[in-house]
């Protein structure tokens, strides 16, 4: 749901379903959003996920990897997922969530606001009429630039790597993404 809250239809009854089934990608604003409001380091949350387009090298010429949010190996569910009672549960860090999480279930088509075609809630649990949908349109766009400025992120990474001929540690990884220069690397690149 956006941060408007224009929306709690789809999620009243939620059990978190979409916090079990998903791999949750996260981008590198989100990394720090979380670290800084939960004061958390960045390895008690991420986890990196082998994945066959453009991630994250930790060697040279080695496999690219996503920063997905962590599950819980007792319930397969987020690691942010506070269950309350039996089938009801609730995300534990809202006001930090990801971009992912604030704009689901809807994606931006041909600059279009529409519900996805892969949610796990199923058909009819949303009502795209009683959403407010400018905010939407605006979190959506201010997603795709998230995404943008990560994969710049990203390629600065391994750029480093690669110049450096060394084997960084996921350690390694997680200092970068909380400290590197955001704006200036996202200003190097437009996707």
């Amino acid at each position: 749901m956006n941060g408007s809250g224009a929306n709690v239809a789809g999620c009243a009854g939620c059990g978190g379903k979409c916090c079990r089934s998903y791999a949750v990608g996260v981008t590198v604003r989100d990394v720090r959003a979380l670290a800084e409001g939960t004061a958390m380091h960045p390895s008690d949350f991420i986890r990196l996920r082998d994945t066959k387009g453009e991630g994250f090298r930790l060697r040279p010429g080695g496999p690219a990897k996503e920063i997905c949010l962590q599950r819980r190996s007792e319930t397969g569910a987020c690691v942010f997922l506070m269950e309350i009672a039996s089938g009801i549960a609730r995300c534990g860090v809202y006001a930090h969530r990801p971009l992912v999480c604030s704009t689901f279930p809807l994606s931006l088509r041909r600059g279009v606001v529409t519900t996805r075609e892969d949610t796990v809630c199923g058909p009819g649990s949303w009502n795209v009429a009683t959403m407010d949908l400018p905010a939407y349109r605006r979190d959506l766009t201010r997603d795709r630039s998230a995404w943008a400025e990560h994969r710049q992120v990203m390629r600065s990474w391994n750029t480093v790597v690669d110049a450096r001929g060394w084997e960084a540690t996921p350690q390694d990884l997680y200092e970068y993404l909380l400290n590197c220069p955001l704006e200036a690397a996202a200003q190097g690149h437009k996707d």
